[in-house]
């Protein structure tokens, strides 16, 4: 990898442990509130499957040596877009906003632009975009077609265990 990707690297980290640390504050909150979490075995396995793409996107790309191309600045483009909706999501959720699955005693549905355009901003508007992006950035095509898929797997348990929550606490939703 060149010291630009790298750079890209080390700023796509970044980006993710604050929004870590913006989870975790938020998280301390809801339970104190008195929130109740769902699904917490996929919230591991998406940990897992959220760091483990990124790893092998990084492995893959030293292994690679690809030029810096076209591909590689679509890749950045994608991802900086998705990060931009990640900061939406959070904007709007403000302290519900979490990586877990989190029902607060006050929660609210928000009808924001994002979920007008979505209904989970969160996963088709930056986790997908994401790691799309990051991996054309990286020109890590093998991650991409075995990871994607995968990650959707669990993505779509994710997405079920949130409507199921949702609908249970929400008869309207």
């Amino acid at each position: 990898m060149t010291d630009f990707l790298y750079g890209f690297v080390a700023i796509a980290i970044i980006a993710r442990l604050v929004s870590l640390a913006i989870s975790k504050r938020n998280e301390a909150r809801l339970r104190a509130a008195g929130a109740t979490e769902y699904d917490v075995a996929t919230t591991r396995i998406l940990t897992i499957a959220h760091v483990g793409f990124y790893v092998a996107c990084i492995i893959e790309s030293e292994f690679r040596a690809a030029p810096i191309s076209t591909m590689t600045y679509a890749g950045i483009a994608i991802w900086t877009v998705s990060i931009i909706m990640l900061a939406g999501v959070i904007a709007t959720l403000r302290d519900l906003w979490t990586v877990k699955l989190f029902i607060s005693p006050n929660h609210e549905i928000r009808t924001s632009i994002l979920y007008k355009i979505c209904k989970h901003p969160n996963y088709f508007l930056n986790i997908a975009p994401e790691l799309i992006g990051f991996g054309l950035a990286l020109q890590a095509w093998g991650t991409l077609i075995v990871g994607l898929p995968v990650y959707a797997a669990i993505l779509w348990r994710r997405i079920r265990a949130e409507e199921a929550a949702m609908k249970a606490t929400f008869p309207a939703y």
